[in-house]
């Protein structure tokens, strides 16, 4: 079981970082100038918070198919 939340957990990683760079593309800019958004005294790191609520759902998504049980019935 532990070995199944594991992979999950790398799958859905893999998901959210490859969407957000797909997403990146999409709006035509670089993952430089979206890594951190032009606010000067505090950078929000939005590829990395984009790509973890991504990578959130997909696991949530993926724990239904993958029988993993993480989250309660």
């Amino acid at each position: 079981m532990l070995l199944k939340r594991v992979l999950l957990a790398i799958i859905a990683m893999v998901v959210g970082v490859a969407a957000t760079y797909l997403i990146v593309l999409a709006m035509g800019t670089t993952v430089s100038e979206f890594w951190a958004g032009p606010e000067e005294p505090v950078n929000i790191p939005y590829f990395i918070l984009t790509s973890i609520f991504i990578a959130l759902a997909a696991a949530i998504w993926l724990d239904k198919f993958m029988k993993t049980d993480i989250l309660p019935k």
